[in-house]
């Protein structure tokens, strides 16, 4: 009985107030040890932030480029649909380039004075790219390359872009670039009125 007594006053394993039995050991880091680690992680968030920054805008001047694609195939469907030119004429305001879409009112194709005289009508209103991707620029010279300053219009005097009902088009390139000398072309191919993307890398252009 006294023993019983004994054991219930000491307590048992497992119970408030016992000491656990088992090899010693540090409980927490020293001010040092944590000041070591900060450290590390700091270094390791500058080097990845920088890749962050370069990859998103990677994507956004390829989303750019997609968009524009895009933008030109359904100028193209549209004139074959309506059996009549349709044209995508473009502005530059502030060193970024604006789109307005017109369709061709006096069966001449679309030319500059008919836009002004209210005869090729404005199909949508005008679309400014870095509204939607800022960021991307408007021409560019990619870093290595060995041609001179890429402007961000090939097409022409009249910089329309016009798309028959049959089909053709006019030839032109559209080049877009961002802060780290990545450069994307837009291009349109007049015989067929086709349009493909291409991706300056390492001196040479690569198709998409």
């Amino acid at each position: 009985m006294n023993e019983a007594v004994t054991a219930i006053r000491q307590g048992s394993p497992g119970r408030r107030g016992v000491e656990p039995a088992g090899p010693p050991g540090r409980s927490g880091y020293s001010l040092v040890e944590i000041m070591v680690v900060l450290g590390l992680a700091t270094v390791m968030m500058s080097a990845a932030i920088p890749r962050a920054a370069m990859t998103l805008h990677e994507y956004r001047l390829k989303g750019a480029a997609i968009f524009l694609r895009g933008f030109l195939r359904q100028a193209r469907s549209r004139a074959a649909a309506e059996s009549r030119y349709v044209g995508v004429v473009f502005e530059q305001e502030r060193g970024g380039p604006v789109f307005t879409v017109h369709g061709d009112g006096n069966a001449n194709g679309i030319r500059r004075r008919d836009i002004r005289d209210g005869i090729d009508a404005k199909l949508r209103e005008p679309y400014r790219l870095n509204e939607t991707f800022p960021g991307v620029r408007y021409g560019s010279e990619p870093i290595g390359a060995g041609v001179p300053f890429l402007p961000g219009l090939r097409i022409g005097r009249s910089k329309i872009l016009s798309f028959s009902p049959l089909g053709s088009s006019t030839t032109g390139t559209l080049f877009l670039s961002n802060q780290y000398g990545v450069v994307y072309a837009v291009v349109v191919y007049g015989a067929t009125g086709r349009v493909r993307i291409a991706r300056y890398r390492g001196g040479r252009w690569e198709n998409m």
